[in-house]
């Protein structure tokens, strides 16, 4: 069937609405300046995906859609680390390694024009076909940014004594899960999963979206002196 716009273009501006009001938003800018961003991330991927499959023998599109989901793993998880107990130590250095991975991959899917060799849109979804090589490490890349980001957010919950924290580490938690299992369940009961990942995992990450907007007006009811729970 042929492919719809509607979803990606309704995420698209509800995730980009989302960054306008986090970035207006009053509260701790170390905590709402990473949320905004990944807003905006999500908001391009939804973008980039229509653009795609708007023309999708122009593999610079798919490119750019893979360039922007790339920093959501270390803005995640630096996002975390803003959260965390910890404010020096493992959590800080594994999201500074993530962000040199996303240099090198930015780097790579800039310089190969071959990233995506094919891109096939159906429905609401679009589905991308790599040089194996790419794939294997990007997958790696995703896959342990993904599951460090849901250990991290349990471990902070567990150490700490901040309230307000502690239910922004569920919050990023129940969104990153909520995604992953949804995409996950997706792609084993399809009958076709072979390169649609990246765009299922970015429509269910509305879910994080909605999820991250409670972080949002949690920050600015304690910045104004109401507490929100």
């Amino acid at each position: 069937m042929d492919y719809s716009p509607v979803l990606a273009i309704a995420t698209g501006l509800f995730e980009f609405a989302a960054a306008v009001f986090t970035f207006l938003s009053p509260g701790r800018k170390r905590i709402l300046y990473p949320i905004g961003l990944i807003f905006l991330l999500l908001a391009g991927y939804q973008f980039s995906e229509v653009a795609v499959c708007s023309n999708p023998d122009n593999f610079l599109f798919s490119r750019l859609a893979f360039f922007d989901i790339t920093w959501l793993p270390p803005l995640s998880l630096w996002l975390a680390y803003q959260l965390s107990p910890w404010k020096r130590g493992w959590l800080k250095i594994i999201s500074l390694g993530y962000f040199s991975a996303s240099f090198g991959f930015t780097a790579w899917i800039i310089a190969d024009s071959h990233v995506v060799t094919k891109s096939v849109c159906q429905l609401v979804l679009a589905r991308y076909t790599h040089p194996i090589s790419f794939d294997i490490a990007y997958g790696i890349f995703y896959h342990t940014g993904l599951a460090v980001l849901i250990f991290s957010t349990a471990a902070g919950m567990a150490y700490s004594k901040d309230e307000i924290l502690r239910k922004h580490l569920a919050n990023l938690q129940t969104g990153v899960l909520g995604f992953v299992l949804l995409s996950f369940a997706v792609r084993m009961l399809t009958t076709e999963p072979e390169g649609m990942l990246p765009s299922v995992m970015c429509h269910f990450a509305l879910v994080m979206a909605f999820s991250m907007c409670f972080m949002v007006i949690r920050e600015k009811r304690l910045s104004s002196g109401f507490f929100f729970s």
